[in-house]
């Protein structure tokens, strides 16, 4: 019999618990093994969201299959890297469809390589769990995903703005995917709480320096700055807030927010920098303990920082937990059939993931609701969360 860690005695408890692999440790002789295929941003622009998503997977796929696999079957993991490009990620999926014949997709981590690959996932009638908030998986599809709907964290923002008074909103965009569709959720969406935005400008995600924008905005007398945008623009915008002296609330969306940001932010955070995250980023002790993730966040972030030697971030949560869904429909149908995962997947009550508690349904194919996000604060080096 193998010997297992500690480490990995813990997940077999918990995985066995939720019907995830066989109690005993040895993978069944001769069995075919589960296949589940992966597209990610290892590397390219976006690989700050990839990376740490495929890194998630692969320690997950690692820790079920030394405990005995599923059912005993070993899950045998086909993994490609779309490098950021659309026609890249196609191409994967019509191997991943065609030659490797998965049972089920795990990501890709943009909401353009999700859209190039959902044609052909879709007429093949595979499941994706893919990683981005912006598209919108149709109900009775084969879509699925494992965070909250755009519209949801802007308005989970925009209540905590709302809470703080503001009347008077700039917005700053960039003006790639990301940037206009925050752009149109937040003119669309302030109103409804009360607020006008009195200004808004646009920056491309290469400028190195926004002082121009930031001055137009500021001349407009916003009570709060909203911004759109990822990657490097964050530390682009932050310079030019501190060099402004502006003492407002500045706002990020979700995408913009990573756990460097304590080295990308030394020395120019502003004053009050808040957003809408989730409890990944937060981390276990800003939890409670009725909180139905906090036990299995405890034990990912051990695992992950053991073996990658850092914490990990919301992305590598979702990756996580994507994988723990997948598995558990795998687990439940037994079969490679697709068909039948789509069918577990859409079963899946009160899954407690590491970044939110999981709800599926035919209707329902976004699995984290509203009450899943949170909002966070970053002051002194540290993510703090905002108590209500």
């Amino acid at each position: 019999m193998l010997r297992m860690s500690k480490a990995i005695k813990a997940t077999v408890l918990a995985a066995a618990a939720l019907g995830l692999v066989a109690t005993q440790p040895a993978l069944a002789q001769g069995a075919e093994p589960f296949r589940v295929g992966i597209i990610a941003s290892e590397t390219g622009a976006v690989s700050f969201l990839g990376d740490p998503f495929i890194k998630s997977v692969r320690m997950r796929v690692d820790q079920v299959n030394q405990a005995g696999g599923i059912n005993g079957r070993r899950i045998q993991l086909f993994s490609y890297d779309d490098e950021s490009s659309p026609d890249k990620a196609l191409a994967f999926a019509k191997r991943l469809v065609t030659e490797d014949k998965v049972a089920v997709i795990l990501g890709p981590s943009l909401s353009s390589t999700a859209r190039a690959i959902l044609p052909t996932t879709e007429a093949a009638k595979v499941p994706v769990l893919y990683n981005t908030p912006i598209n919108e998986p149709p109900p009775g599809s084969f879509q699925f995903s494992v965070w909250p709907s755009e519209e949801t964290s802007y308005r989970v923002a925009l209540q905590e703005l709302q809470r703080r008074g503001v009347k008077r909103l700039g917005v700053l965009a960039t003006t790639d995917t990301t940037g206009e569709s925050g752009f149109s959720w937040l003119t669309k969406l302030a109103p409804s709480y009360g607020m006008t935005v009195v200004g808004s400008e646009r920056l491309n995600i290469n400028d190195k320096d926004v002082t121009p924008q930031m001055t137009v905005l500021r001349g407009t007398n916003p009570d709060a700055v909203f911004t759109a945008l990822s990657g490097a623009a964050v530390a682009v915008v932050c310079r030019a807030y501190v060099r402004l002296a502006m003492k407002q609330p500045l706002v990020f969306s979700t995408g913009a927010v990573t756990t460097n940001y304590p080295e990308l932010l030394k020395g120019i955070t502003p004053e009050t920098l808040i957003f809408p995250t989730y409890k990944v980023l937060l981390g276990p002790e800003a939890l409670p303990d009725s909180d139905a993730s906090r036990k299995p966040l405890t034990e990912y972030f051990r695992d992950y920082q053991a073996k990658y030697g850092k914490r990990p971030d919301s992305t590598g949560g979702s990756g996580f937990d994507a994988a723990g869904l997948a598995f558990l429909a795998l687990g439940r149908t037994n079969s490679n059939d697709p068909l039948k995962i789509r069918e577990a997947l859409q079963q899946v009550k009160n899954y407690a993931g590491v970044n939110a508690v999981y709800n599926f349904s035919p209707e329902q194919h976004r699995g984290a609701g509203p009450s899943e996000q949170r909002m966070g604060q970053f002051k002194d080096g540290k993510f703090l969360m905002i108590k209500n």
